[in-house]
């Protein structure tokens, strides 16, 4: 197992630094695209050749469960210095239609597919966290023509540990029921400070805001239920050992719903894969600690794909 640890305040400085420059030069810009009759939201910036000039494989953000892409709003302006960067709100989240289908992987998986190819992508790069780590996976094995580079981050497909309440969520009757009492701002605001961030110090009123807006929207209870009844089962196991792209696996050592040892398995599954942890940090990294997030997703993107590593 290559495991290191995140500590370093000088890294954090340096792209901390970089991240207010970026958020400067390369704005984040909203559309929507049509996708099988369905609106899809998603945020973009960056161009799509590096600082060489050459066509650089843009960067696809995929969020979690119950989250959208604002879960990469401290990540979009640093790594769109240095390439296109899109975060999807995938089908039934965020900003996007919520239409009452069967949810999958699958279908996810799909509107990456056919995103790309509607933008005259050839390759991608990946960059899951929770739900949209399984679903990057996912696409990596499908498709491993069209992915050039994978990150996870504290993703599904091992394990995930939903509370007794969470649960109770789910099921048909009581779950229905229940959903709009418990699933209240205050009541989110809790689950974030207790469950999903390392340092509830991190969950302030915008934080708590930005994900409760789309629980407001048409088809929200719908499409929530209907994954969340389903999540648990929807495991990786041994087709992991296919995944032949360089892989990043970006863990929060606090993680309370996708533990450490789930990185330390994808890892030892995973054929070409290096593990970095963030300490303080639970569910989300990338949104507790951006700047030492930042600085490790960038020094693997800069890696030629045939060496791709987290560290020297």
């Amino acid at each position: 197992m290559r495991l290191r640890s995140l500590g370093c305040a000088v890294l954090a400085c340096l792209a901390g630094g970089m991240t207010s420059q970026a958020e400067e030069l390369s704005p984040v810009k909203e559309f929507t695209y049509t996708w099988r009759g369905y609106k899809i939201y998603y945020k973009t910036a960056g161009l799509i050749t590096d600082v060489e000039g050459q066509t650089a494989p843009p960067v696809i953000f995929l969020h979690g469960f119950g989250a959208s892409s604002f879960a990469w709003r401290h990540n979009l302006p640093a790594v769109a210095e240095q390439h296109k960067v899109v975060a999807l709100d995938l089908l039934g989240f965020g900003k996007s239609d919520k239409p009452g289908i069967d949810y999958s992987p699958e279908v996810w998986v799909n509107l990456v597919h056919d995103f790309g190819r509607a933008n005259d992508v050839s390759r991608i790069i990946l960059v899951g966290n929770d739900l949209g780590g399984l679903v990057a996976a996912q696409f990596a094995l499908r498709f491993p023509e069209r992915t050039e580079k994978l990150v996870l981050v504290d993703s599904l497909g091992v394990s995930c540990n939903l509370s007794r309440m969470q649960r109770l969520f789910f099921t048909p009757v009581v779950g229905r029921a229940s959903f709009h009492l418990f699933f209240r701002k205050g009541y989110l605001g809790r689950a974030l400070r207790s469950s999903v961030y390392g340092d509830p110090r991190h969950v302030t009123d915008d934080v708590v805001e930005g994900y409760y807006r789309p629980f407001r929207s048409p088809g929200a209870t719908r499409s929530y239920r209907s994954v969340g009844k389903k999540i648990r089962q929807w495991q990786l196991g041994e087709s992991l050992k296919e995944i032949d792209a360089p892989t990043l696996i970006v863990w929060g050592e606090e993680d309370r719903i996708t533990p450490l040892d789930d990185a330390v398995e994808l890892d030892s599954v995973i054929p070409n894969s290096t593990i970095v942890t963030i300490p303080g940090a639970g569910h989300c990294p990338q949104a507790e600690s951006p700047a030492m997030f930042n600085s490790y997703l960038m020094r693997f993107l800069k890696r030629p794909v045939s060496t791709s590593s987290a560290a020297d």
